[in-house]
C-alpha cells in the first residue's frame, strides 16, 4: 500500500507562477478585445445609418422633401426604435444636415459626429474615424 504524503497540493510559488502567466496572457489579449469591440460599434453605427438612409428615402418619397431633423423620422413612424438615432459609441444623436433636392449625391447627410471634428476627438478610436451617410445612400468611414 502506498503511503500518502503530507505535502500534496500546490506550493505558493507554483500558484503565483500560474497567476502571473494568466495575467500576462490576459494583458496580451486586451488590445485585440478592445479593437474588436470598437469594430463592433462601427458596424452597429453603419447599420443604424443604413436604416436612417432608408427612412430618409421613404420620407422623401412621401413628402417630396427631406425632414428638418432626424426626430421627424420617428414621429412619422418610419423609425420605430429611437436608439437607431443615437451613436452606439458616444450615446449622442447623429449629426444631420438636411440635403436639398438638387444637391450632389456625395454630400454627407448624417454622421456620428460633425465633419469638422478633429481626428483625436472622433468617436471611433479605430484609426480616428467616424461613420457617415451620403445623400445617395452610400455609407463611408472618413479617416479610415
Amino acid at each position: 500500500m502506498a503511503r500518502r504524503s503530507d505535502n500534496e497540493g500546490f506550493t505558493l510559488i507554483e500558484l503565483l507562477v500560474v497567476i502571473a502567466i494568466i495575467a500576462i496572457l490576459s494583458a496580451a489579449l486586451m488590445p485585440a478585445l478592445s479593437s474588436a469591440l470598437d469594430r463592433a460599434r462601427v458596424t452597429e453605427c453603419r447599420s443604424n445609418l443604413t436604416h436612417i438612409g432608408i427612412a430618409l428615402r421613404m420620407y422623401f418619397n412621401d413628402h417630396g422633401s427631406y425632414p428638418q431633423g432626424l426626430d421627424q423620422l420617428a414621429t412619422t413612424g418610419l423609425i420605430t426604435d429611437d436608439s437607431l438615432l443615437v451613436c452606439p459609441k458616444t450615446g449622442a444623436k447623429y449629426s444631420y444636415q438636411r440635403p436639398w433636392v438638387d444637391s450632389s449625391y456625395d454630400k454627407i447627410v448624417a454622421s456620428c459626429c460633425s465633419q469638422d471634428t478633429p481626428d483625436g476627438q472622433r468617436p471611433h478610436s479605430y484609426r480616428h474615424s467616424y461613420v457617415a451617410l451620403q445623400k445617395g445612400g452610400k455609407i463611408e468611414e472618413p479617416g479610415r
